[in-house]
């Protein structure tokens, strides 16, 4: 609680009115200091006596978003207390992480509760938590005031930024795209349907008149027996990344996700100890703010066998780490997407393991690692 530079006005009126009233003999000047001195006096008891107490709900919509997109804020903010109190600044913490102002003045609508609302946008992705709250209180004549504060927060994510890939993927040389796909249910062994191309899919297994309908190329699948998988592993260990390389990789992730996820495929994705499945890209946001929450983290990965299209994203690998990775990933059919800076030594095993390797840098665009890793020029 703080007395208002009005308050100080009527204690300095006070004063010079007391003063005055004892030097030039005025007694009259006494009723006003002490109406002055008074109003300042009751105005603190009111103060005490009120115990205003602050009720807020605060509605952030959408609660998960695309990099960039903004996001709406509702405060509905109410305030309790004994005796008449009005409203006046308010203020919602904002981390450094998001953009916006969440400042102003809580409106006069005569209702017991009034709305504020405010648009922020975060800078980078993950977990962006809002306030506490705070709002200044004071009597009707602005005398004093006091601060109240609501402790509670709420959180937006935003996902990771992803970017389109060439639909034309796989290394040159890969084996057939059949030993990468899990079986399924289906109506017959001659019920042959068009599926999206994997990587390393031979050219005898292409559709061509569902590559010419589809305008992407499309593979033969004997439906009673195969569906596409991929596995999508993000490499977390501190040890191998700087803060721009993991950003990269996370980045990379989800647009591998994406990529698959969107078209149907089932997708696994593990970073760490996290596995989530999609089934059919089923579940694809759940993959993404699994990706949108990823920190560095030295947990060992946990993978299931089985052998499928594996895309590795990693960092800079010294020869240790190259085989902690040939012990985690199950799958011969890789390609690992490693930093600028890995040894010779970790690149000659993960190749001599039959992993295709791109090298990429941390400020490289993902489209031209994709295309390294495809043999498509970019």
């Amino acid at each position: 609680m703080w007395l208002t530079g009005r308050s100080i006005a009527l204690i300095a009126a006070a004063a010079v009115s007391l003063a005055l009233a004892a030097l030039v003999g005025i007694p009259a000047l006494l009723y006003v200091t002490g109406l002055c001195a008074g109003l300042v006096a009751v105005a603190v008891v009111l103060a005490v006596l009120a115990r205003p107490r602050l009720v807020l709900t605060r509605t952030v919509t959408p609660a998960i978003v695309e990099p960039d997109e903004p996001v709406e804020v509702v405060l509905d903010v109410g305030v309790v207390s004994g005796v008449p109190v009005v409203a006046g600044h308010w203020r919602d913490r904002l981390p450094s992480t998001v953009l916006g102002t969440a400042t102003g003045t809580v409106p006069v609508t005569g209702e017991p509760r009034a709305r504020v609302e405010y648009v922020v946008t975060g800078r980078r992705r993950g977990s962006h938590e809002l306030g506490p709250f705070s709002v200044s209180v004071g009597d009707a004549f602005g005398l004093v005031q006091r601060s109240l504060v609501a402790g509670g927060r709420d959180r937006f994510i935003v996902l990771p930024r992803r970017h389109s890939l060439d639909v034309r993927v796989g290394p040159a040389g890969a084996t057939d795209g059949a030993t990468r796909l899990h079986p399924t249910s289906g109506l017959g062994q001659d019920d042959v349907i068009a599926r999206p191309y994997l990587p390393g899919d031979a050219l005898k297994r292409w559709h061509w008149k569902a590559t010419a309908h589809h305008g992407e190329p499309m593979v033969r699948q004997e439906e009673s027996e195969l569906r596409p998988t991929v596995l999508v592993v993000l490499d977390a260990d501190p040890r191998v990344h700087d803060h721009a390389g993991f950003e990269w990789s996370v980045s990379a992730a989800a647009s591998v996700v994406a990529h698959y996820g969107g078209r149907g495929f089932d997708v696994d994705l593990a970073t760490g100890a996290q596995q989530v499945s999609l089934e059919s890209g089923h579940g694809l946001q759940d993959a993404l703010v699994v990706l949108a929450l990823a920190e560095p983290d030295s947990s060992p990965l946990i993978i299931p066998a089985r052998e499928r299209t594996t895309f590795v994203m990693t960092g800079s690998l010294d020869s240790t780490s190259a085989a902690r990775l040939l012990q985690a990933v199950p799958s011969r059919d890789t390609i690992a997407f490693v930093a600028r800076g890995t040894s010779e030594d970790a690149h000659g095993a993960l190749a001599a393991a039959g992993w295709h390797v791109v090298v990429r840098d941390s400020n490289e665009d993902l489209e031209a690692a994709w295309a390294a890793a495809t043999g498509v020029p970019a």
